[in-house]
């Protein structure tokens, strides 16, 4: 049965929409730079199944909500809904229960509801989350893909007549476990369902199933280990500063970058492996001559005109006088709970791809617990307006330390840096002369890693 007319979504309700602005809230808070690509991908007056990589436990879901306007409803692990805290909230939110084989006590056969009730769902024109690898990882690259997404998809055609979108999604955390770090959301093309009637339904499903991967794999980073990923972004920076210039890039154009240097290396590493390693060992030459110094590279370009002194001067003397004290006023009402989420993180999270969760949680109680308290110490001792001030306080100072994270402590490596030059003029031009062989080395690289690729 074919519908008549296309499906609408429902309106969200109260709570979807607190769900969603919390969320905002909790990525604006935990990373520096949250970039979202694609979003035209997403269609309207249509189902639709997400289809992303999970490297970061429940901060991916938290980040793809934050990512879309949509109600988005998560296929979740049957045993997060035995959790107290989580059930409502899943309840709440329209989760789905994913009963996997191997959980302890779980029947898979109950996944015929939850397919069901996908199939109902998307035909109304919902947006489903999955996870096709299954669970979370910490592998630098795509685990093999599970063929449930494939599945409902291809069922929901034939059950309800209505196509869902399979749109894949890619998540990227350049510094993953890192508070105020980045994170970058790809919406990727949706892929074609048109599959062959010769076929029979396995080969129809796992066909789909390859589809997905491919439309993955075109959006994530896909290394072979972490030592090849840490390679890898050194040499994309490395570029990014080349010529003496600074070339900003957005975080989609460094996963672009990132991912052609991985085939480029991979590429140089079976048809010339003596060169790669060369440059690698000059690479990493020139890298500890740099943190010897304590110099980065883009102290190399700066170019110490008066003019540029006083206004750096301006803006240390600015630094020092009016948003400092801001500042310390946000550290000293916050260090407890910030202590506490950074030390028990490190002793509940179970790895790199549950720290950011973890920080998450364990960050929001902390901090609810201690400025709630504190608010109230300051209204029994003080009053209403004094408590209304001191949380006004509390919000301003918070935000301006999270602005200005760091910049303090860049300051004090510009200003080393700066009477380091004064003191060893000639440190500054061996370092820009070791810098200079490095990228035409790279470049050269470049060329035949071209020339190889079109053989």
């Amino acid at each position: 049965m074919v519908p008549t007319s296309p499906p609408v979504a429902a309106q969200l309700t109260w709570f979807e929409k607190t769900w969603q602005a919390f969320c905002r809230l909790v990525v604006r808070v935990f990373y520096r730079r949250f970039e979202v690509v694609g979003s035209e991908n997403l269609p309207t007056g249509q189902g639709a199944i997400l289809c992303a990589n999970h490297v970061n436990a429940l901060a991916d879901a938290v980040v793809l909500q934050a990512a879309t306007t949509k109600a988005i409803r998560p296929l979740a692990r049957s045993g997060l809904f035995d959790n107290p805290i989580l059930k409502p909230i899943l309840g709440l939110i329209g989760a789905v229960p994913i009963y996997r084989r191997g959980d302890p006590g779980v029947d898979v056969s109950d996944n015929s509801a939850t397919f069901r009730r996908c199939y109902e769902l998307l035909a109304k024109g919902e947006t489903l989350i999955i996870f096709p690898e299954g669970q979370s990882h910490d592998v630098p690259r795509l685990m093999a893909l599970k063929t449930g997404a494939a599945r409902m998809a291809l069922e929901t055609i034939q059950v309800t007549g209505s196509e869902p979108a399979v749109i894949p999604v890619g998540l990227t955390f350049p510094e993953k476990g890192q508070f105020r770090s980045s994170v970058l959301v790809q919406f990727g093309k949706p892929i074609d369902l048109t599959l062959s009637e010769q076929k029979t339904d396995e080969q129809r499903v796992i066909e789909l199933t390859d589809r997905i991967r491919n439309g993955l794999e075109a959006i994530t980073l896909n290394a072979e280990s972490w030592d090849e990923v840490n390679l890898i972004t050194r040499l994309e920076r490395f570029f990014a500063f080349r010529h003496g210039k600074y070339r900003q890039r957005n975080l989609q154009q460094r996963l672009r970058a990132q991912q052609r240097l991985i085939d480029a290396q991979r590429l140089l590493r079976k048809y010339e492996p003596d060169r790669v390693r060369a440059l690698i060992s000059q690479l990493k030459q020139f890298e500890k001559v740099c943190r010897y110094c304590g110099v980065k590279d883009y102290q190399l370009n700066i170019e110490y005109r008066p003019m540029l002194i006083v206004l750096y001067l301006l803006r240390v003397i600015w630094m020092l006088l009016i948003v400092l004290p801001v500042v310390m006023w946000g550290v000293i009402n916050s260090y407890l709970p910030y202590k506490l989420t950074e030390h028990l993180s490190l002793r509940f999270a179970k790895g790199p791809n549950q720290a950011d969760t973890t920080k998450m949680v364990l960050g929001l109680g902390f901090f609810t617990i201690f400025w709630l308290v504190q608010s109230y110490l300051v209204y029994h001792n003080f009053g209403l307006i004094w408590m209304i001030a001191y949380i006004l306080s509390l919000v301003v100072s918070s935000v301006v330390a999270l602005m200005v994270r760091g910049e303090m402590r860049r300051i004090r490596e510009n200003v080393r840096v700066f009477l380091l030059f004064l003191r060893r003029r000639d440190l500054k031009a061996y370092l820009q002369y070791k810098r200079q062989e490095l990228e035409q080395e790279l470049a050269r690289m470049v060329r035949i890693a071209n020339r190889l690729s079109h053989h």
